[in-house]
């Protein structure tokens, strides 16, 4: 059985006094705003469990799914299973709410009411439009993978995306590699942009200690329509298939590669495997994710913490419905690379 989190626990984590917390906890006056959020995000990343006073009716959270097609997607499955497990724990029904059922506002009200809803969690997109509405009804949300469209009015959880890919090109650097290849798709969502400035600023650091570093884009634009607006980068080619096969037909100098997700690293280890080309021993692959593909093929890779996205994403929710509050606050979770046999070591 887990321990029951403390105030004293919570202040111990953050370095500050028992008391601090006490006040930060219960709303009261002598707390920054600042430190209020600081103290809040630690109670709800540890597990805090807040305010169980008189028996209440079993709460109602309502997951909204855009594209349900996402649901078959072995990212956001590990995600919903961290969500159910803290339901149940919590003792918390949901419910998932997708497709025709959020093509307008006046719709998405109705079903909402119609399920009693006490809290509503969001993944990876939704319409202005309904996050508009959501706003108007007043209900507790949280958004998880994604930029709240409307500051101040929801919470958001999120992983360290830039830092994944700053840890993914770092590791290139480290084992010796200076002519590195970014592939991914970083117009399907705001994580694979941050994914990317991430390597950027990796490399950039590289240039700047004097270290020579090539770094090549090719930005996979396959499922997505336009890039416009989106990605800035003269440098960069949009590319399918035919693209990525006549760049290693044009390149025989990159010797590894940053792949910015699972399905991406999928087509780009089959490219590989056309043109006869080995990993690591002809190019060496980091991905980010870390799902099951990269783990059976072993692919050193950035684990994105995505059971612990929707565990926290339902313990910020129920804290934010709990204690009423008013202000937002933001969840960056810390990813992890897992080092496994895709990179070789070259000298330097």
């Amino acid at each position: 059985m887990a321990k029951e989190v403390t105030f004293q626990k919570i202040a111990d984590e953050l370095g500050v006094s028992k008391g601090l917390v006490s006040l930060a906890m219960r709303n009261k006056y002598g707390v920054s705003e600042e430190m209020r959020s600081k103290i809040v995000l630690k109670a709800i990343e540890l597990g805090y469990e807040f305010k169980k006073n008189a028996p209440k009716k079993k709460k109602n959270i309502t997951l909204l799914v855009k594209n349900m097609g996402i649901l078959n997607e072995d990212f956001w499955r590990r995600c919903i299973l961290g969500i159910e497990n803290e339901c149940v724990s919590s003792n918390v029904s949901f419910t998932i709410l997708g497709g025709t059922s959020l093509k307008d506002g006046e719709h998405l009200s109705m079903n909402l009411l119609d399920e009693k809803c006490d809290g509503i969690i969001i993944l990876n997109q939704c319409q202005s439009s309904l996050v508009e509405e959501l706003a108007r009804l007043n209900i507790p949300t949280v958004f998880v993978d994604m930029i709240n469209p409307q500051e101040g009015s929801a919470d958001q959880v999120m992983a360290n995306n830039f830092n994944a890919g700053m840890q993914a090109v770092n590791y290139l650097l480290k084992k010796g590699h200076s002519d590195i290849l970014l592939f991914g798709n970083i117009d399907y969502s705001f994580s694979f942009l941050q994914r990317y400035h991430g390597c950027m600023k990796a490399v950039k650091r590289a240039l700047s200690r004097g270290e020579k570093v090539e770094c090549y884009k090719l930005i996979d634009c396959k499922k997505t329509s336009g890039t416009e607006g989106v990605y800035q980068d003269e440098d960069a080619v949009l590319c399918d298939d035919d693209a990525l096969n006549e760049f290693f037909a044009g390149r025989n100098d990159v010797t590894a590669a940053v792949c910015f997700n699972e399905s991406v690293l999928q087509r780009f280890m089959a490219i590989l495997e056309k043109r006869g080309l080995k990993i690591p021993d002809d190019v060496s692959v980091v991905s980010i994710d870390n799902m099951k593909y990269a783990e059976d093929r072993g692919v050193t890779s950035v684990d994105i913490p995505k059971t612990e996205l929707g565990v926290q994403a339902v313990r910020m929710l129920l804290e934010r419905i709990e204690n009423r509050r008013s202000n937002s606050l933001s969840m960056e979770l810390n990813t992890v690379l897992i080092e496994r046999n895709s990179v070789k070591e070259l000298k330097k």
